[in-house]
């Protein structure tokens, strides 16, 4: 049995209008040995902010390691907290938000996904 390895990050300039809610469990013979929640909120949710905050960090990045186990249940949540300043949607196209989970030594899956400006993302995935 490995462990789990999950990464997510963005190289979009703007990342800091969203936060990023991570829950995740591991099972071994479908019971659960470890559930873990990674919150990177940056701030509430209906903000208005016309620039990142003071102290955000550009190369936000979010890392969760697991305890050994054979199965990964993951959710993500994409959620806006400050809404494009641009009302035309040819202004806010998606942009990007890579996925990568590992099982020991081994790159599972590797997925960038396109992320809508204005709703956000819930991603669900299963290992």
């Amino acid at each position: 049995m490995e462990r789990f390895h999950i990464s997510i990050d963005s190289k979009y300039s703007e990342l800091w209008r969203y936060n990023i809610i991570v829950m995740s469990s591991v099972s071994v013979d479908d019971k659960e040995v470890e559930f873990l929640k990674c919150r990177s909120e940056v701030a509430p949710i209906g903000s208005s902010l016309t620039s990142a905050p003071l102290g955000y960090n550009p190369n936000r990045r979010i890392e969760i390691e697991h305890k050994p186990a054979t199965h990964l249940t993951l959710y993500i949540y994409v959620l806006t907290n400050t809404y494009p300043h641009s009302l035309d949607i040819v202004d806010t196209p998606p942009f990007e938000l890579r996925v990568e989970v590992s099982y020991g030594m081994e790159r599972r899956y590797a997925h960038t996904f396109e992320i809508d400006q204005w709703s956000g993302a819930n991603i669900c995935l299963e290992f």
